[in-house]
């Protein structure tokens, strides 16, 4: 036993001893309670209540990299998750379904990844988390960007000037497993973001486009700016669809103390006959360790359900 100890150490050495490899485990939980309307306390046999709803969740996430001789980097990650701000009736294996290769500011990702641009860029009023979308109230108006923005393919990233660019493409936007597709799926799909510092303006414009069981292109652009302490952003998207749609909405955020900040977001879309706003507010203070303590809401107004939903919590990272 012994010998076989001892073996299994020098091997281990050697290995780890050769290898230009990092590896790196973070934790992170979750705890809040939501109140508003009917709150929504599962996913498949989700029932409406009138009571509080309680949610918890964490996560362990691993990332993983290495480097070449050439100075190459090639990073993944993964995880165990149960989702902490969104009802759920399972628990999930997250990520290995992407490689990353990095080198001289060019940054190739290959395998499931987000569609640049298809979620729209210049929706900004979002700034509470998803737990007060539990709540019950609901909007039905505020619906810009692509339907589907995640699916197989490449995203490409580099610097021209002082512009971040991000250019990405999906073999298949609906692909049969998480770790391939094939190239004649004909569910394709194609989004591209700007991201252009002046002073201290920086200006981000987005285009995105898929294609196959349906068209859906969207293009948006937003504008932050620092004023008074704090950070002002402005967006307007608009997507064509089967029913088009366009939001135009605004946030600032900033800090209250070293320790305390704060975010207000509004947001007023439509798609076709409906209309909503949509107004959210979040505020967060660390009590360091990791821990933080937040209050949230998001009030509805026009399409849906009108009414206030309102969250509090607590985070922790390890």
């Amino acid at each position: 036993m012994k010998k076989l100890l001892i073996m299994i150490s020098a091997m281990t050495a050697a290995v780890f001893s050769t290898a230009k490899a990092d590896v790196t485990v973070s934790g992170s939980a979750g705890l809040a309670m939501v109140s508003g309307g009917n709150v929504l306390d599962g996913t498949g046999n989700s029932r409406s209540t009138s009571g509080t709803l309680f949610e918890q969740g964490g996560a362990v996430s691993f990332a993983m990299s290495t480097t070449t001789a050439g100075g190459m980097t090639v990073s993944t990650s993964g995880g165990i998750t149960m989702d902490s701000n969104d009802a759920t009736d399972t628990k999930a294996v997250s990520g290995l379904a992407a490689i990353s290769f990095a080198a001289d500011g060019f940054t190739l990702t290959v395998g499931d990844i987000d569609l640049p641009a298809g979620g729209g860029v210049g929706e900004v009023g979002a700034v509470a988390t998803a737990h007060v979308d539990n709540g019950g109230y609901t909007q039905t108006g505020i619906v810009t960007g692509v339907s589907d923005t995640e699916g197989y393919g490449f995203t490409a990233s580099t610097t021209v000037g002082s512009a971040s660019v991000t250019f990405g493409y999906l073999l298949d936007k609906r692909p049969e497993g998480k770790n391939n597709a094939e190239s004649a799926s004909g569910h394709y799909g194609s989004g591209v973001t700007v991201a252009m510092p002046m002073g201290d303006m920086t200006v981000t414009l987005g285009y995105a486009n898929v294609t196959g069981t349906a068209d859906e292109t969207t293009a948006g652009a937003s504008v932050s700016y620092a004023l008074g302490g704090g950070t002002l952003s402005l967006g307007y998207e608009s997507t064509d669809e089967a029913t088009d749609s366009s939001s135009m909405s605004a946030a600032y955020s900033g800090s209250l103390d070293a320790d305390t900040t704060y975010a207000v977001g509004y947001t007023d879309g439509e798609q076709g006959s409906l209309a909503s706003t949509q107004t959210e507010v979040n505020i967060t203070r660390s009590l360091g360790g990791g821990v933080s303590v937040f209050g949230e809401l998001q009030s509805n107004d026009g399409s849906g359900t009108s009414g206030t939903n309102i969250a509090v919590g607590t985070t922790f990272a390890f």
